[in-house]
């Protein structure tokens, strides 16, 4: 049987991997494909305990949040995305199905990249499988954190122009990085209406679809 493909889209928060993740999912079903639409953090244990810290829902016996520095996140990150290709991704690819996926590899070095070094992230993450394709959905923090904000979401952890503005210039060198290893990582303008991004995946994906 044929592998699938592995699908990824990145981005800061507010920048709508969420959403283009879906819309994405739908239109590759309605042309007939098996397709697995799926996320990092996960819902599975290790990444119900993520968002859990992220949203400061996890809290110590006086109902304080408790926090978690970078290098503990980029263990709990690993783990979980451990999981998820083991139980999720990887049999849906062997199974010959498209996965989709809102974030993976990535997201941890342009995020847990804040307060420990880009390299170690990386080598934390080197055994897992890279994707067919990654699309970095690029916008500037003021636009991802209105957009955010008019979906009425409470913020979370990373979520101040300031730590976006480093995450983003995280994503750029990490996406260097990827383009050096051999790693087919586009970048979209996500400040475009939903559709046009879409429609901007769609041209991007429609090639690998033919393959």
């Amino acid at each position: 049987m044929q592998s699938g493909l592995f699908i990824v889209l990145e981005g800061i928060d507010g920048s709508g991997t969420t959403t283009q993740s879906r819309l994405l999912a739908e239109w590759l079903r309605s042309l007939g494909h098996e397709v697995v639409l799926t996320a990092e953090p996960t819902r599975r244990p290790i990444g119900a305990l993520i968002r859990q810290i992220l949203q400061g829902r996890l809290t110590d016996d006086r109902g304080q949040p408790l926090q978690a520095d970078e290098t503990t996140m980029a263990f709990l990150f690993a783990a979980d995305r451990s999981d998820h290709m083991a139980s999720i991704v990887l049999p849906a690819l062997a199974a010959g199905r498209i996965v989709v996926s809102d974030r993976h590899y990535l997201s941890s070095v342009a995020y847990q990249s804040l307060g420990v070094e880009m390299a170690w992230v990386e080598a934390l993450n080197a055994r897992f499988r890279r994707p067919d394709l990654t699309v970095f959905l690029d916008i500037e923090p003021a636009g991802g954190l209105a957009r955010k904000q008019r979906q009425g979401n409470a913020a979370e952890r990373y979520e101040q122009a300031a730590t976006l503005e480093r995450v983003r210039a995280n994503y750029l060198a990490a996406i260097a990085h990827a383009h050096g290893a051999g790693e087919r990582v586009e970048c979209l303008d996500a400040a475009r209406p939903i559709e046009a991004i879409q429609a901007a995946l769609r041209g991007l994906l429609a090639p690998l679809l033919l393959g």
